[in-house]
C-alpha cells in the first residue's frame, strides 16, 4: 500500500511544480530585464552618476533641480499641447469613421475603407516624419509651392507644433478607427432596432444608445493615447530637427535623452520617474472621470 502511494504523490507534486516551470522563463526575463532595471533606476535616481566611475548619493537633488528647472516645465506644457490638439481630432474622427463604415449604407465597402484607414499605422515612423518634413518645407514645401507662399512652417516656433500635430493626427486616426470599429461590434443589433421602433432617428440612437455603451471603449483610447502622448519622442524630433527638437517644441521624453547625452544618468533617471507619476496620475484621473455608476 505505502509502495503505492509513492507514486501517487510523486506525480502529484511533478504537477504541482510543472506550471512553474512552463512560466520560469518569463519570470527569468521579467526579473533580468524589467524588474532588476526599474529598482536600478530608482537608486541611480537619488545618485550623481556619469554612466562610468563611482556613484556620489544626492539624495532626491535631481528631483528638486529638475522641478525647479524652466525647461522642464516648457516641455511638459509641450507635451500636453500635443496631447491635447492631436487627441480631440484623432478621437472624434476615428470615431465618426467607426460609425459610418459600420452603418448599412458603407458597410459594403469594408474591404476597401478598412485598409485605407488604417494605412498610416503600418508606415514607418521615420519614413512618415521626413515625408511630412518635406511636406511642410519653406523653400521646397508643398503645401508653400501650392498655396506660392513661403511659410516657416519648421522655423517659427509659433507654427512648429503644427505640422508635428498633423502627422500625430494622420497616424493615429487608423489605430483608433480599428479600436471603435471593434467596439461597435459589441453593440447588440436588437438594441439598435428597438430604438428605431420606438422612433428614434440616428443622431439619437448615437448619442442615446451607442455612445453610452461603448463607454468603456472611451475609456480604454482615452488611457492608452494619453500613455503614449506622454512617450512622444520620435515625430518632434525628426521633423524639427536633424537631431533634436528646439527647447521651445522638445517634448518631456528630451529631458531624459539630453541627461543621458550629457552623462548625468541620474538626472534622466530621475526625469523618467517624473513622467511615470505624471503618467500614473493622468490615468487615474481618466478612470475617475470614466467610473462607471454602480
Amino acid at each position: 500500500m505505502t509502495q503505492t502511494l509513492k507514486p501517487r504523490r510523486r506525480n502529484r507534486s511533478q504537477r504541482q511544480i510543472a506550471p512553474y516551470l512552463f512560466i520560469l522563463p518569463f519570470l527569468l526575463s521579467f526579473l533580468a530585464f524589467f524588474l532588476i532595471p526599474v529598482v536600478y533606476s530608482v537608486v541611480i535616481s537619488l545618485m550623481k552618476y556619469k554612466g562610468y566611475g563611482t556613484m556620489r548619493y544626492v539624495g532626491f537633488d535631481n528631483y528638486r533641480r529638475l522641478l525647479t528647472y524652466g525647461a522642464m516645465w516648457n516641455s511638459l506644457l509641450n507635451t500636453l499641447q500635443y496631447f491635447v490638439f492631436a487627441m480631440i481630432p484623432v478621437m472624434i474622427v476615428s470615431f465618426l469613421l467607426a460609425v459610418m463604415v459600420r452603418s448599412r449604407v458603407m458597410s459594403r465597402y469594408q474591404k476597401i475603407y478598412k485598409p485605407l484607414i488604417f494605412l498610416p499605422q503600418v508606415c514607418a515612423v521615420v519614413a512618415s516624419a521626413l515625408v511630412f518634413k518635406v511636406i511642410f518645407g519653406t523653400n521646397v514645401g508643398a503645401i508653400n509651392q501650392v498655396l506660392g507662399t513661403s511659410i516657416n512652417f519648421l522655423g517659427d516656433t509659433k507654427l512648429m507644433k503644427l505640422p508635428v500635430i498633423t502627422m500625430l493626427i494622420w497616424r493615429n486616426t487608423g489605430w483608433y478607427f480599428i479600436i471603435f470599429l471593434s467596439g461597435l461590434t459589441t453593440i447588440s443589433e436588437d438594441l439598435t432596432e428597438a430604438a428605431k421602433i420606438d422612433g428614434a432617428n440616428s443622431v439619437q440612437t448615437l448619442f442615446r444608445i451607442t455612445i453610452p455603451v461603448m463607454k468603456p471603449i472611451f475609456k480604454l483610447t482615452f488611457i492608452t493615447y494619453a500613455i503614449g502622448a506622454f512617450k512622444l519622442y520620435t515625430e518632434p524630433n525628426l521633423i524639427l530637427s536633424k537631431d533634436e527638437a528646439p527647447l521651445a517644441v522638445a517634448p518631456f521624453v528630451n529631458m531624459i535623452t539630453t541627461n543621458i547625452n550629457g552623462g548625468n544618468l541620474g538626472m534622466a533617471c530621475a526625469a523618467g520617474w517624473i513622467l511615470v507619476v505624471l503618467i500614473m496620475f493622468l490615468t487615474i484621473m481618466q478612470m475617475g472621470m470614466f467610473k462607471e455608476e454602480q
